[in-house]
């Protein structure tokens, strides 16, 4: 496409097309970050649409005459990269509940931290599992699968040809639901060593009463705590590298469902 001499069709297919992929750089675990200026975003959007544009206005593509359904269309290609963005957001969900879970368990429940990507207040073990797995998602080039999904997106739903069914309402509900199990798989570990401990402090309390146990047991479970998350990182990069292949099939399945 000449950016200087474009015909008024392919201005309105670039914006749609613009819109979808902004949406979902908004909203993916890297690019969507409220630490990334707007402009850079914006930037990297366009840049994107460009170099695609020559897919986005391969498909049979019908610019819309009255305004009200030219809105339509705009909202249907921002719903389309939301439902792409949430489904690429579960794994990192989940492992954050894990670590928020471990947190607690330690003792950490009220110590939070800001978190600068989305300035939100967030566990602080959370944060630290967060991290890590966007650590391990750039070295295992996860967000190159994020760019291919965004191509392959144009492939699968051109342009203003989305289908919204019951069928992506039930893959969302499923990862969703899967949330939970990643936190446990990736928890696990922490968690186990962190309970027998609380056992073994209780059988203490029971047998020796004279010891003042909450002043023993709150620094013994950071300890473990602490202890365990740095045995745990091996583990903890193998099934996060296990759950990445689970992870591209669901958004790609998402992807399909709306074809």
């Amino acid at each position: 496409m000449e950016i200087i001499n474009i015909t008024f069709h392919q201005f309105i297919v670039f914006f749609i097309g613009f819109v979808r992929i902004a949406t979902i750089l908004s909203t993916v675990p890297v690019f969507g970050y409220q630490s990334i200026p707007i402009p850079v975003k914006a930037g990297l959007a366009f840049f994107i649409s460009w170099v695609l544009f020559p897919m986005i206005e391969a498909g049979d593509f019908l610019i819309p005459i009255d305004f009200l359904p030219f809105v339509l269309m705009v909202l249907r290609e921002i719903l389309v990269g939301l439902i792409i963005g949430l489904a690429a957001n579960f794994l990192f969900i989940g492992i954050q509940m894990a670590g928020e879970l471990i947190g607690m368990d330690m003792g950490f429940g009220i110590v939070n931290i800001l978190d600068p990507m989305t300035g939100e207040q967030v566990s602080i073990i959370g944060q630290y599992k967060y991290v890590i797995s966007l650590l391990l998602f750039l070295a295992i080039n996860g967000h190159h699968f994020l760019l291919n999904a965004l191509r392959s997106s144009f492939t699968a739903i051109p342009l203003g040809t989305a289908n919204f069914t019951q069928l992506i309402t039930t893959n969302i509900i499923r990862m969703s639901t899967d949330i939970f199990k990643i936190a446990l798989q990736i928890g696990a570990p922490a968690l186990v060593v962190l309970f027998l401990t609380s056992f073994v402090m209780g059988i203490i309390a029971r047998t020796v009463p004279q010891m003042n146990i909450f002043i023993v047991g709150f620094p013994l479970k950071i300890s473990v705590g602490l202890v365990m998350i740095w045995i745990s990182i091996p583990l903890f990069a193998y099934v996060f590298v296990k759950l990445m292949d689970n992870f591209e099939i669901s958004v790609l399945r998402i992807i399909q469902v709306m074809s």
